[in-house]
């Protein structure tokens, strides 16, 4: 079903998104009860904000991920503006839907891997097992980074209704030297396929990795620690959900 004909959703039937497992902390008594939408259907991404004690409602984005790298001179910034994009299509369907119960919260994010140089590449799902195998071969003994871009999308009086603000998150990732038959196999077992740079480090793809510096579940797929830690610094600035 299209997200435009998702029938609106009683709010008294909502679950609460504050999980009874998370820590006793402002920013979850700010965000208990409210109706908080992850713009993604990543499994890897609710997980991580469920360990952690939040648990949104799940609305995927259809934004095509159709920006040109070309027009963003920090790689990092076109995984901001995809995220940005996810969240804002997700939080104004919503509001277009069932303008008496808009969302509280719109979360969107988007991971990219970055292989660096004079010239960085941005890398995000590979197109094919040939593809993959490419962007395999060209970490070899290399440092990358993943680097997610998550933004946040709140309502506001002043037009156009809505504030955003964004959060950037890096991690390096360095691979071993592996073998061609090594790679061959990792590519024929399918599960990189669906992971931006061709690899899931929880996974098998944990064979290809060295070691990590920064944070891990950043390289899963959504950077937990900083994203709460981020909103308790916007709960104690009076930033998040200041309509409330």
């Amino acid at each position: 079903m299209a997200l435009s004909e998702k029938a609106p959703l009683n709010p008294q039937k909502r679950e609460d998104p504050v999980l009874p497992t998370a820590l006793r902390l402002p920013v979850f008594n700010k965000l208990k009860g409210k109706h908080i939408v992850l713009a993604s259907a990543s499994p890897r991404r609710i997980e991580i904000l469920r360990t952690f004690g939040l648990n949104p409602r799940v609305v995927p984005s259809t934004f095509p991920e159709t920006l040109s790298h070309a027009d963003f001179d920090d790689p990092a910034q076109y995984a901001v503006a995809t995220g940005s994009a996810k969240a804002v299509e997700v939080y104004e369907q919503l509001v277009r839907d069932d303008p008496e119960d808009p969302p509280d919260l719109v979360i969107g994010a988007d991971t990219v891997v970055i292989l660096p140089g004079p010239d960085p590449t941005i890398l995000e799902k590979p197109r094919n097992e040939s593809d993959q195998l490419n962007m395999l071969e060209s970490y070899q003994g290399a440092k990358v980074q993943v680097v997610t871009g998550v933004t946040i999308v709140q309502p506001q009086i002043a037009t156009p209704g809505y504030s955003c603000a964004s959060l950037v998150v890096a991690t390096n990732v360095i691979f071993a030297d592996c073998s061609p038959e090594l790679l061959q196999a990792y590519v024929e077992c399918g599960e990189g396929l669906d992971r931006a740079g061709g690899f899931a480090v929880q996974g098998q793809g944990g064979l290809l990795v060295k070691r990590i510096e920064g944070d891990y579940n950043n390289v899963v797929g959504f950077p937990g620690q900083a994203f709460i830690e981020w909103l308790s610094q916007l709960t104690e600035e009076g930033t998040l959900l200041e309509l409330d």
